[in-house]
């Protein structure tokens, strides 16, 4: 008997692939010089340094999966960096196993493993470490289980779906719309029965088991999170209208994609051939809707809900080619798919030098302004990459000038929580003391670690230096200074403060820069 793992080999070699092409490019990026970590990295290594169940703008299982696996590899960009490659190269095979699913052969499986392949923004979302690259395997695992529970009449399968909708909001809390969405457009579609049971409901009972111990943490924090979903809404997300939130998915879910995609919607709605599985397309268009109606400035937050129509739309075309027997169509389908992406690889992955990048994003037309106040020349995805080891040696250098005596009094201070994982991270083995920042859950982390210190050392904007006049009775500036005129403005021309004499508590100094977004 011919050994398994050959069998499924042969049988997927064309989604593997292409899936084995999404791994390699977005984690060979990672070795481009030039760029280092982004931002977001710092804050995870830092999570997940600190084992919880739960952190005031995400729950915990990103960090927890770092957690043990920088355990054995390390923390190292090249190390955390093939997890969400990794990930990229799993949704890349989804696809190909979802179209199977709902009928489709070969072609029209590796169409739509190319089309998940080729969109811009689920390789950007991949280019680093985040709880976004693991998002979208979580959605079409819970897809696959929901369509093979209608193929096979399985409700028992609703246990398995109750664990990814529990390992689903242990990731994102944003992942419970996508459930409640997809329990809507099973309802809307007829699927009653596949809901009315009892199966559903062992199924949600895992899932709130799961994501209870995020529940209690939020109970005994004083619900953080809430606060921090508030403020992002208020203070930090960019309001989109209607007509530049289709251009925006249009030109980041990739122009060479939109006849597949458009194609997969009317398709998955209206063909008898998958009439049993209309939920995908009401599933897309709902929330298509809703993040439409809402003003979303965040092109990933539709990213999971692409897959199903890729796959409906492969399925039309093969159809339409098996029709009318135009087997040229495939070569051109396949490569079609990939044109919006290598248009789009200078500004999602960083394999081409500033001034290049610089220069296209202008002749794109490409605003950069993701989050208010942050509008680099670069792609905030490459510019949030630069100048980390930098602006930490300012700090070590600061730090090392002081006498050993006021060492000991001394708190590292940083504007946010990128600024304070650099300096803890790369600080390790120069022994520095605690960095301190109001930023999200380094609030939390630093209530109980000011006692007996008197000195700041502060990493902060040049501008900032009147108000830390106002607090301490002698600031001295460190002469460096980091320039960049490439990196977001609130992450250019910082200089150190050292800080002496204050007239209030470092805790009412930390209270005052607490900031959840």
């Amino acid at each position: 008997m011919e050994f398994s793992g050959n069998r499924f080999v042969r049988s997927n070699l064309h989604l593997l692939i292409v899936s084995s092409f999404s791994f390699l490019l977005v984690y060979i990026s990672s070795f481009v010089k030039g760029y280092g970590y982004f931002i977001d990295e710092f804050y995870y290594i830092a999570c997940a340094s600190r084992p919880a169940m739960g952190y005031v703008d995400h729950p915990p299982l990103a960090p927890l999966v770092l957690t043990i696996f920088q355990f054995f590899f390390g923390d190292s960009v090249f190390a955390i960096r093939i997890l969400p490659s990794l990930a990229l190269a799993a949704s890349v095979f989804l696809t190909g196993i979802i179209t199977r699913e709902l009928g489709g052969k070969k072609f029209s499986q590796l169409l739509a493993a190319c089309a998940m392949a080729a969109c811009p923004i689920a390789v950007a979302a991949s280019g680093f470490y985040s709880m976004n690259a693991f998002e979208p395997v979580l959605a079409l695992a819970l897809i696959y289980l929901i369509i093979k529970m209608i193929k096979e009449n399985d409700q028992k399968k609703w246990i398995w779906a109750g664990v990814v909708m529990g390992l689903g909001l242990m990731n994102k809390h944003t992942f419970g719309l996508f459930i409640a969405v997809l329990v809507i457009s099973l309802l809307i579609t007829g699927k009653w029965k596949l809901i009315v049971n009892k199966w559903f409901l062992f199924g949600c009972l895992c899932a709130f088991l799961i994501f209870l111990p995020n529940i209690i943490w939020q109970i005994l924090n004083d619900y953080p999170s809430l606060e921090f979903y508030r403020n992002i809404s208020k203070y930090k997300n960019v309001y989109t209208p209607p007509s530049a939130f289709l251009i925006t998915q249009i030109t980041t879910i990739s122009p060479s994609l939109l006849l597949l995609w458009l194609s997969g919607v009317v398709y998955l709605l209206v063909s008898k051939r998958v009439k049993q599985f209309r939920f995908v397309s009401v599933l897309f268009i709902i929330l298509f809707l809703l993040m439409m109606f809402t003003g979303t400035s965040r092109p990933d937050r539709l990213l999971f809900a692409y897959p199903g129509v890729f796959a409906g739309g492969a399925l039309f075309f093969e159809s339409i080619i098996e029709k009318y027997n135009i087997k040229w169509l495939k070569g051109i389908l396949v490569v079609l798919t990939f044109v919006g992406l290598f248009i789009a690889l200078p500004i999602i992955l960083p394999y081409f030098n500033y001034d290049f990048v610089s220069s296209y994003t202008k002749k794109l037309g490409i605003n950069t302004e993701m989050e208010r106040g942050k509008k680099p020349p670069l792609p905030q995805l490459l510019a949030d990459r630069i100048g980390w080891e930098e602006k930490f040696n300012m700090v070590l250098n600061a730090y090392n000038s002081l006498p050993e005596e006021d060492k000991r009094q001394v708190i590292i201070g940083a504007g946010n929580y990128g600024q304070a994982g650099a300096i803890e991270l790369f600080g390790k083995k120069y022994n520095l003391p605690f960095v301190a920042s109001g930023h999200n859950t380094y609030y939390l982390w630093s209530k109980d670690n000011l006692q007996g210190k008197n000195i700041l050392l502060q990493l902060d904007d040049r501008r900032s230096l009147p108000s830390y006049k106002e607090v301490f009775g002698q600031v001295d500036v460190w002469p460096q200074e980091f320039v960049n005129s490439y990196v977001s403005g609130h992450e250019n021309h910082l200089k150190v403060f050292i800080c002496r004499y204050p007239n209030i508590s470092t805790r009412m100094m930390l209270d005052r820069g607490k900031f959840y977004y």
